[in-house]
């Protein structure tokens, strides 16, 4: 029994995570300045609030990114692998032929 994980999903999780762990680090100090520069806004609670939040995100985003790029190696891994083994099984091989059999392989 194989396994259901194939490069392809592994790799697309791996941009996905990179891009969000990116985007945690670039917009959300951004969103809490703008948040805390208004007029109307709370010095106390909302402080101590918005400081755990920023916390949490850049701890979140620390931890995101590098597991994205760690995912986009171990899909360019898992496809380095896998191909000889599909060869070897006669699937088709990475541009979508199948592999000759005897008699097309001596024409």
């Amino acid at each position: 029994m194989g396994s259901k994980l194939r490069p392809g999903v592994v790799l697309w999780w791996g941009i996905g995570l990179t891009l969000g762990g990116v985007l945690l680090t670039i917009a959300i100090p951004q969103l809490g300045y703008t948040v805390v520069v208004q007029p109307g806004s709370a010095n106390g609670v909302d402080q101590a609030l918005l400081t755990l939040i920023d916390l949490a995100v850049r701890a979140i985003a620390q931890v995101i990114s590098p597991l994205g790029v760690a995912l986009i190696g171990a899909a360019v891994v898992m496809a380095y692998v896998d191909r000889p083994r599909a060869l070897a099984a006669g699937l088709p091989d990475a541009a979508g032929r199948p592999r000759p059999t005897g008699e097309e392989a001596a024409q």
